[in-house]
């Protein structure tokens, strides 16, 4: 399998790298448009360092992966398809819910398989909720918390566009808290129609949020609360604030850290502990599965309709916090 990889400066592009080490996976050629690591990353990958997007786009290759600013995304997402090549696009995969469904009736149309790595959908979590058969309607209140490090890290690693609304559509809720929309629309099996939201900003100098909340409402009428933001002291080995509750009509389950605990049904302690919640180590797991998927002729486990979605009730949370916090309705995306 050739892969291109368009703008390999993402801080996400290090997790990768187990998937792209593999013996049937080549990198045929890396991009760089914010010209930071470009030059390293292809080293290490044994491959050229390109120009730009446009070369790269001529460079014959099997499958991308596309990790561009958030602004730029759909620009490249739209070449990809004219040329009907499947491509792996880091999530939000534009900065409005709008570009994404002009992608995804694209692909559509051309038969072009897209991937939007959703990594949770392939986190042992998820899969062991599923071995629990727990049923969708069954849940009732389900609450995330993720707080990731200051915003200054992505100054660090050459991604300031990140600090920017105009390149990045928004802050903690665009970039973290969509994995939290995808995944309540996925255990409850139904959608999110309301949202009511809250958004601070703590640096004068940028123009995302730093710290949002998110109370939302699925079609059921289920509850789930989304708590993200950029205030975690982190360092290497100590990376963010992430913990759970689901409640659930046959169990209560919390997670904080490395421990889970279970309550109220003993029969499903033994298949839901000693769970690990790691994100950053599905996303490679992630990469895997869609170059399987795509080639067994499968269709992704999350794509550009979960990205449409999730983007959907950010937008409307956005506009709720604009207004104080009051109720905003969220159309279906068929």
């Amino acid at each position: 399998m050739r892969i291109a990889i368009f703008d390999a400066g993402h801080w996400h592009f290090p997790l990768y790298l187990d998937a792209l080490s593999q013996p049937e996976v080549e990198v045929v050629g890396v991009s760089d448009s914010e010209n930071f690591a470009g030059r390293e990353i292809a080293a290490r990958l044994g491959c050229p360092l390109i120009a730009s997007n446009e070369a790269l786009l001529a460079v014959e290759f099997d499958f991308a992966l596309v990790l561009s600013r958030h602004s730029v995304m759909p620009g490249v997402a739209r070449q990809l398809i004219k040329k009907g090549k499947p491509f792996l696009i880091e999530k939000p995969c534009g900065v409005a819910s709008a570009q994404v469904a002009r992608l995804r009736k694209q692909a559509a149309r051309a038969g072009v398989f897209v991937a939007v790595p959703f990594i949770f959908r392939v986190s042992e979590l998820a899969k062991r909720l599923a071995d629990a058969e727990l049923a969708p309607e069954g849940y009732q209140h389900l609450a995330f918390r993720f707080i990731g490090g200051p915003i200054s890290r992505y100054e660090r690693v050459g991604c300031s566009w990140m600090l920017d609304a105009r390149f990045a559509g928004g802050g903690a809720a665009i970039n973290l808290g969509v994995h939290f929309f995808d995944l309540i629309a996925a255990l409850t099996g139904q959608p999110i129609t309301q949202v009511r939201a809250l958004t601070r900003q703590y640096r004068a100098d940028v123009s995302v949020e730093e710290q949002a909340a998110f109370i939302v409402n699925t079609a059921r009428g289920q509850i789930g609360l989304v708590e993200t933001g950029y205030l975690y002291p982190s360092d290497a080995k100590d990376l963010r604030d992430f913990s759970f509750s689901l409640s659930h009509s046959s169990v209560y389950i919390q997670g904080q850290g490395e421990h889970i605990a279970i309550k109220g049904h003993r029969d499903l302690s033994k298949t839901l502990s000693q769970i690990d919640y790691n994100a950053d180590r599905y996303y490679p797991v992630f990469l895997r599965r869609a170059l399987d998927d795509f080639s067994a002729g499968r269709p992704p486990v999350a794509g550009l309709l979960e990205a449409e979605q999730a983007l959907a009730v950010v937008e409307a949370g956005y506009a709720s916090a604009a207004q104080g916090g009051d109720v905003r309705a969220i159309e279906a995306r068929p």
